[in-house]
């Protein structure tokens, strides 16, 4: 399948007390998307998350916010419901990642054989282009020594 071509309004994004926090939107960001620091970093500002544009993905808005609004995140511990965003099925129990989908905030199954950053854990079997949920766990990946 191709990458998501919209983004899904996702009504519930948060199913647990997980931590949550708030920061500034540093541009129009939905409810549902990963989210992280841009790679220029400017204090407690995150922005959709994008694989190998943003900086290591921190967590998932639960509310919309238009840039320059506060927008509260989900973050470690939290479950949430996101968007898959590469056209390929996530099995529950799969290490997930940001996407590089140009919508923003997608995940994807994460490449567990190189050095990257994790989302969290699959909770559900996620469809290709569908939504599910994922335990909120970011982390850096490494590469094992060859």
């Amino acid at each position: 399948m191709a990458d998501t071509d919209a983004f899904p309004e996702i009504k519930q994004v948060l199913h647990n007390d997980g931590n949550t926090y708030g920061f500034t939107a540093g541009a129009d960001i939905l409810a549902g998307q990963v989210v992280a620091y841009a790679t220029t970093g400017v204090s407690m500002t995150v922005v959709p998350a994008v694989a190998g544009t943003t900086a290591e993905p921190i967590g998932v808005a639960i509310i919309p916010a238009a840039a320059g609004a506060p927008v509260t995140v989900a973050l470690v511990g939290s479950i949430v419901t996101v968007c898959e965003g590469a056209g390929v099925a996530i099995d529950a129990g799969d290490p997930i990642a940001d996407d590089d989908n140009a919508l923003g905030g997608c995940v994807k199954n994460a490449v567990t054989t190189a050095t990257g950053y994790r989302i969290g854990i699959a909770l559900d079997d996620i469809a290709a282009n569908g939504t599910g949920k994922i335990l909120v766990q970011p982390q850096i990946i490494t590469k094992a020594a060859t």
